[in-house]
């Protein structure tokens, strides 16, 4: 009788992320703002008591302004604290004075030119201001967006999705190690994309649309066995009822080196410096293309003026097809209205619109990442399993070199270490949350230690609607999906239509 020594099982790698962490100057899961604000509240309260003769009015003001400030701090108050809602509500206040929170776009007084030329129509609320440049990418062109107030260029391709879910775990763990090289190496790499952004949008689709189609083009004259035949295939399959579609935007920081390079390449080629820098642009994402390849993640195209703008129509506009590119130009690319007074949502409508009714649009920003291991398909219930909802799920990843990366989590640690051994010495519980924290850290000490770059995540999810009902009933629906991924959603109430820039290809969102 022989015995086979079975193969050890390899554990499937699990991730944990976490919850995001503010590191004050003093203090712990604080920012600088709020301890001066703490610190504040204390010092008002001890010079009340030091200056106020009368006795009982000494003692109220000595214990009420540490009090209150403690109370804006800590205190929840309509999902936040009332720090968090302070500049909120003054930067809605002032929006609403101003009159910005309502746009009308000035395109049919300006029209165009006695020459056919386009009269340029700024941009909407939150967006800013954007310079549209051209470059040649392969056979096909591509759209470069100089942002002049964020001071970052970006260029946008559409890719085919992973099909993570169809793959083993093997195949899964090397995917997603591939896709870890992609990301190390352009955080390390000599290039100026520092920041990617992955967008997955998901639009209505005819169920019907296979029907109709042999319908329109079936041969009539066909035996009927054949059709018969046909037709019971076509009831025995599935069909979806809505569409997928990714991209991938690539970013660069405006620095001394890139308009460097671009004053020297504008020399030897006589271009201007937002040519150049549209040039370098197609070239490092050429170099990302070369890498997304090797990552078993195909490119379908890259989106030139006419398909971006079509891309941004559509978001604010979800009727309008993707792929609907005819006289898409970048001054159609915004909306033709948007109203912004309502603090729940955001209205825009088009000049194409099927009706008169504007679309309603709220955001969240993912305001906790799991806390629990989590596989590689964490996601596939927000993604995929939630129909009949009009979303964009936006994940923008800023990479630091490995180095700094380092550094940072070495600074971490050393403060987790000195605060727990403080809470020691003072034979307090240790929180079971503060241990998880410790082994994320230290998970991520061993990853940057091989080689990985260090990446700064952030999180965004928009949902849209057309009337107000329906946006609450989707909202609701997609808070359930957030959390079988094991996510917290925060809704951008007073902010939404700052956190819908956030949705769109410009890959920002992270401060």
């Amino acid at each position: 009788m022989t015995t086979h020594d079975t193969p050890p099982i390899t554990p499937r790698r699990t991730y944990l992320i976490g919850k995001a962490r503010p590191n004050a100057v003093v203090g712990r899961n604080r920012e600088t703002g709020e301890i001066g604000l703490i610190i504040s509240g204390a010092f008002l309260g001890m010079m009340c008591g030091l200056l106020v003769p009368v006795l009982t009015l000494r003692i109220v003001l000595l214990m009420g302004f540490p009090l209150l400030a403690l109370a804006a701090v800590y205190v929840p108050y309509r999902g936040r604290t009332f720090y968090r809602w302070f500049e909120i509500s003054r930067s809605h206040r002032r929006l609403l004075r101003s009159g910005s929170a309502v746009y009308r776009s000035g395109a049919p007084e300006a029209g165009t030119r006695l020459n056919g030329e386009e009269v340029a129509v700024g941009t909407p609320p939150g967006v800013g201001r954007i310079n549209w440049q051209v470059a040649p990418f392969g056979p096909d062109e591509i759209a470069v967006l100089l942002h002049a107030d964020r001071r970052t260029v970006t260029a946008v391709i559409e890719i085919e999705g992973p099909g993570v879910g169809l793959r083993d775990s093997e195949d899964q763990e090397a995917l997603v190690d591939r896709f870890g090289t992609l990301l190390k190496h352009a955080a390390n790499g000599d290039g100026f994309v520092r920041r990617l952004q992955m967008l997955a949008r998901t639009l209505p689709a005819d169920p019907d649309a296979h029907a109709k189609d042999v319908s329109q083009r079936g041969d009539p004259h066909a035996p009927q066995w054949i059709k018969g035949s046909y037709d019971q295939l076509q009831s025995m399959v599935s069909t979806s009822s809505e569409q997928h579609r990714a991209y991938l935007v690539a970013c660069m920081p405006y620095t001394r080196e890139l308009g460097q390079e671009a004053t020297v390449m504008g020399r030897a080629t006589k271009q201007t410096r937002d040519e150049c820098i549209a040039v370098i642009m197609a070239r490092e994402l050429g170099d990302i293309c070369a890498r997304l390849a090797e990552a078993d993640i195909r490119v379908r195209q890259p989106l030139g003026i006419a398909r971006l703008a079509a891309l941004v129509h559509s978001m604010y506009d979800p009727d309008h097809p993707v792929d609907h590119i005819q006289a898409m130009t970048q001054r159609n690319a915004w909306p033709a209205e948007l109203d912004a007074v309502d603090p729940q949502y955001l209205r825009a409508k088009t000049r194409e619109s099927a009706t008169r009714d504007p679309w309603c649009h709220s955001t969240a920003w993912v305001k906790e990442w799991p806390m629990t291991p989590v596989g590689v398909n964490f996601l596939a219930p927000l993604l995929v399993h939630t129909p009949d909802v009009i979303r964009t799920v936006a994940v923008c990843m800023d990479l630091e070199p490995t180095e700094v990366a380092i550094e940072r989590m070495l600074t971490e640690k050393t403060n987790d270490d000195a605060e727990a051994s403080r809470q020691a010495k003072m034979n307090r519980v240790v929180d079971p949350r503060d241990i998880a924290h410790h082994d994320r850290i230290d998970q991520r000490g061993e990853d940057l230690a091989s080689g990985a770059a260090g990446v700064n995540l952030v999180g965004y999810i928009t949902v849209s609607a057309r009337s107000p009902e329906a946006l609450a009933r989707d909202k609701r629906t997609i808070r359930a999906s957030a959390g079988k991924s094991y996510l917290k959603l925060e809704w951008c109430d007073r902010e939404h239509h700052r956190a819908f820039v956030n949705t769109l290809p410009f890959a920002t969102g992270i401060r």
